[in-house]
């Protein structure tokens, strides 16, 4: 020990100033984002299911009827549609009827570039 008083007392008041819990709070803080971001991206995903899982005929004719003002005749031939697709009485038929409505909106996506949520 060939310190003198003076530096002594420099290096307690250094070791004063470290934080000993500083990377704890680090590593508690990095987990915490974390944490929401994977909670962000779960509920994320969860609303494109939800929206993905939706009747194509009910949102084509959602699209049409919010453009009601302009396409009156659209509207009321899709709501007829989007009944055909959920109330016929064969499975099969309700298929190719929502087939036919999500081919009109991959058709709407690639020619016109309008994206029906």
């Amino acid at each position: 020990m060939d310190e003198t008083p003076e530096e002594l007392e420099q290096i307690r008041r250094e070791a004063e100033t470290i934080d000993p819990h500083k990377y704890r709070r680090r590593y508690r803080w990095t987990l915490a984002v974390l944490a929401v971001a994977f909670c962000s991206s779960v509920v994320w995903v969860a609303v494109r299911m939800a929206v993905a899982s939706r009747n194509p005929c009910e949102r084509v004719r959602d699209y049409f009827c919010k453009k009601a003002l302009t396409d009156i005749a659209k509207c009321n031939s899709y709501q007829s549609v989007f009944k055909e697709s959920v109330e016929d009485q064969s499975p099969k038929m309700r298929g190719v009827i929502r087939d036919q409505c999500l081919t009109k909106i991959n058709r709407m996506k690639d020619e016109d570039g309008i994206a029906v949520e």
